[in-house]
């Protein structure tokens, strides 16, 4: 069987592969910037690393379900307005954000060594970058080709996926604070 792909299109997979390992090496200086130990590893007590177990159970059947719908969908033939790394991206952010939302609802997000100050500055700039980003994308045009959101609409899902967590965090903190004082 011979392969179609074009010169263009193998540049297209070359750069998203290394944007991909590029965003993990930022990923690992980022996590040494708000762990208050300097290392990247952020560290957890045994009830949260038990929750936090949980939560990726919780979020792996729920990219399963995901990509089970997307799997009958596609078995139909139906298709959807999202270039293929916008819908596979939006999968695991679905998962992303169960995790992260679970966790954080069961004390187990903030770990031990996270300069909480520091991880809500970190976590506001990569939403505002991943907003201008999607921004630029809608201004120039290449936000929608053909009817089809293109990848610069994961920048605008990570964008709302940093506000929601944030939302969640300051909600979780305002409860916290409502039964301290209650106490």
């Amino acid at each position: 069987m011979k392969s179609n792909i074009t010169i263009t299109e193998v540049g297209t997979m070359t750069g998203t592969a290394i944007g991909i390992m590029v965003g993990f090496l930022i990923c690992i200086i980022v996590f040494k910037f708000f762990n208050k130990d300097g290392k990247a590893g952020t560290k957890y007590d045994e009830m949260q690393e038990r929750t936090r177990g949980k939560a990726y159970k919780y979020a792996f059947w729920c990219m399963t379900a995901c990509e089970v719908v997307l799997c009958v969908l596609s078995s139909g033939n139906m298709q959807l307005p999202l270039d293929g790394i916008s819908l596979h991206f939006s999968t695991i952010l679905v998962g992303v954000l169960v995790q992260v939302s679970y966790c954080i609802w069961k004390d187990a997000y903030i770990g031990l060594n996270t300069n909480t100050k520091r991880f809500v500055i970190v976590s506001i700039v990569i939403g505002l970058c991943n907003f201008v980003g999607a921004y630029g994308a809608i201004r120039s045009g290449s936000m929608i080709i053909d009817g089809k959101l293109q990848s610069p609409f994961v920048n605008l899902l990570c964008g709302i996926l940093f506000v929601i967590v944030g939302a969640e965090i300051f909600i979780k903190y305002m409860v916290d604070q409502r039964e301290t004082r209650e106490d």
